[in-house]
């Protein structure tokens, strides 16, 4: 018997239908794998970055190894030694600085960088400062870790070169192994015909970059006079100059002290001016004709 053409369209679209439904079945099963592979990566993603789990970095500085260890420990931290440094304001061994800072919000598990001082002073070796200028007597002492101490002057043909390198009062040879951050004195040819050198402007220098300034001047730093704000070696470190005595352009005879005030407060750089040399305030002098005008 022939099938009918209705017949024939009825058995197509009963195939169809289970094809139609395991389609749409695999389709669905796509999708909710693709769902929870996207959810375990966010799952993944918050325990591997400890969503929320933020803690505050203590205070470690001037703690000892041994409490740094008992505090990072409560908090999940870790901590690391980065470098070890000389400071005399500190005892061996403690913490002088860190790397983030007291409360600076960190993950846990996170490592706290550590300076300490160092347990002994290191040591380097005094280089030859003879018949060189004073900058370059000083680059030579800031290359191995020195500084220019007291500059004086002694007469001599090599006007402001290096005659003598003196440590602790005594002439200190090239080679002698010497505590690193010294400060190393220096005995300058002076010229006889030379009498006096212009006092330099030493407002808004750090204490470190007012004593290079004024050797370079064939001049000392005096007085360091810190106001209310300087408390520690550290605020000492980073005050500034915002008075001196003598004032920027006074002719002095080479080897006086400038006198100068210290600040961490940076406001007083714009208020501040230049003490008068005939104020309370009397600098320091080697010699009481050093602030006498040519």
């Amino acid at each position: 018997m022939e099938e009918t053409p209705e017949k024939n369209n009825q058995e197509n679209n009963d195939d169809s239908r289970p094809q139609l439904l395991i389609l749409i079945r695999q389709l669905a099963i796509l999708i909710a794998v693709v769902v929870l592979f996207v959810v375990l990566i966010f799952v993944a993603l918050r325990v591997y970055t400890r969503h929320g789990q933020n803690v505050s970095v203590p205070e470690l500085r001037r703690l000892s190894l041994t409490e740094v260890k008992k505090i990072c420990d409560e908090r999940g931290l870790k901590f690391e030694i980065s470098d070890s440094v000389y400071s005399s304001n500190a005892a061996p061994g403690t913490v002088i600085d860190q790397t983030p800072p007291a409360t600076f919000k960190v993950k846990k598990e996170r490592t706290i960088f550590l300076t300490i001082k160092a347990y002994s002073v290191e040591q380097v070796a005094m280089p030859s400062l003879k018949d060189l200028s004073i900058q370059s007597a000083q680059a030579q002492l800031a290359t191995v870790g020195l500084g220019v101490g007291k500059i004086s002057y002694k007469p001599d043909i090599a006007h402001n070169a290096v005659i003598e390198q003196m440590f602790n009062g005594k002439p200190i040879p090239a080679g002698t192994r010497v505590a690193k951050g010294s400060l190393i004195d220096l005995v300058l040819g002076k010229d006889e015909g030379i009498t006096k050198t212009v006092v330099p402007d030493l407002k808004s220098y750090s204490l470190y970059t007012a004593r290079l300034v004024a050797a370079q001047n064939s001049l000392n730093i005096g007085a360091e006079i810190g106001d209310g704000t300087v408390k520690t070696q550290a605020d000492s470190l980073s005050a500034v100059i915002y008075k001196q005595s003598p004032a920027k352009g006074r002719m002095v005879l080479p080897g006086s002290e400038i006198d100068v005030w210290i600040t961490t407060d940076q406001s007083k750089l714009n208020n501040a001016e230049f003490v008068s040399d005939d104020s309370n305030n009397q600098p320091s002098q080697s010699d009481d004709e050093s602030l006498d005008d040519f």
